[in-house]
């Protein structure tokens, strides 16, 4: 499966291309030209094949060009800063040009904050949380085989440490942590899973081997 990742310059954005490559799938890491050279080396050395785009203005018309031939997309960079409109992050630009490309599979990592009605304080990051939420339901709309991962604070722990699972079903707890290692090992499976497309899950460290808290969320990988 060719898979192209977007925010293959952040650690989770890596270790999700060396998970896809681990597993046999070809991971495709779209990379700034102006930061290339910090990242093309390593990113190929973990197996991901680093596709050059440029800045600017021609950036967003030349992104669908470099989709067309995936089988699926993942969105593991931010979703936007302050003040970004919705249809400029870039999550909707991503997602944008998947439909017009014609790559149907789509996952982004989100994470607790793109929830609404959230219980818990935001801290001051009333900004953050917004995007957060504007980019989550910009790419519900989209005709695409959407799937959104929120995630708890992402640590550095090893992979294999056990997870919680869950599918979105209201309001939040306030957030637990899981390792990035964990969040690439969950975003390679659930991209083989069917029945994740639509849904938005929720995942946190916990007690459940990860296949075992799929299988209970989405049924078995083949049935």
């Amino acid at each position: 499966m060719r898979v192209v990742v977007l925010g293959c310059s952040t650690a989770l954005g890596g270790l999700v291309a060396a998970a896809l490559a681990a597993r046999g799938d070809r991971p495709v890491a779209l990379l700034r030209a102006a930061t290339a050279g910090a990242h093309g080396d390593r990113l190929r050395a973990l197996g991901a094949e680093a596709v050059l785009m440029e800045d600017g203005p021609r950036a967003a018309a030349a992104l669908p060009a470099a989709l067309r031939g995936a089988d699926a997309l993942v969105l593991a960079a931010g979703t936007g800063g302050p003040g970004t409109a919705a249809g400029r992050s870039p999550a909707a630009r991503f997602a944008a040009a998947g439909e017009q490309a014609g790559v149907r599979r789509y996952l982004m990592v989100s994470n607790w904050y793109g929830a609404d009605g959230q219980p818990w304080t935001t801290d001051g990051k009333d900004a953050y949380v917004a995007g957060k939420t504007a980019a989550e339901a910009d790419v519900r709309t989209r005709d695409l085989d959407w799937t959104i991962l929120r995630t708890g604070r992402l640590t550095d722990a090893p992979a294999g440490g056990g997870v919680r699972l869950a599918r979105a079903t209201g309001p939040l707890p306030p957030p637990g942590e899981i390792g990035r290692a964990d969040v690439a090992a969950a975003v390679v499976a659930l991209l083989e899973r069917p029945a994740a497309i639509g849904r938005i899950c929720e995942l946190t460290a916990g007690p459940v081997p990860l296949d075992r808290a799929l299988d209970d969320v989405f049924g078995t990988a083949d049935g």
